[in-house]
């Protein structure tokens, strides 16, 4: 049954048509593409990190003695977030920290 398939003429087509579909699948599995793409992803979000540190840490450094401004930011970070209930009142026991 399955050489009667395989010899087909429209199974001879369809497999000339993706031929090209079919080498670039198996080049880009077997040149560990998915590996690579997932390293890089982790790699970067190391690397944002201490970025993302030390930008809280100027954040904090300039907005020490502006109260209005801090409590306008923190307004703000509450609004970005969806407005279930428990995850603003989650959000805004933190940020009374």
């Amino acid at each position: 049954m399955i050489e009667n398939v395989t010899s087909s003429s429209t199974f001879k087509r369809a497999e000339n048509k993706t031929r090209v579909l079919r080498r670039f699948l198996k080049k880009f599995l077997n040149d560990w593409s998915f590996e690579l793409a997932s390293m890089i992803a982790f790699n970067l979000m190391i690397a944002l990190l201490p970025i993302a540190i030390i930008l809280f840490g100027i954040l904090g450094l300039i907005l020490n003695d502006r109260p209005q401004i801090q409590q306008d930011l923190k307004d703000n970070v509450i609004q970005l977030f969806p407005s279930d209930n428990t995850t603003q009142v989650a959000i805004k026991q933190v940020c009374l920290y």
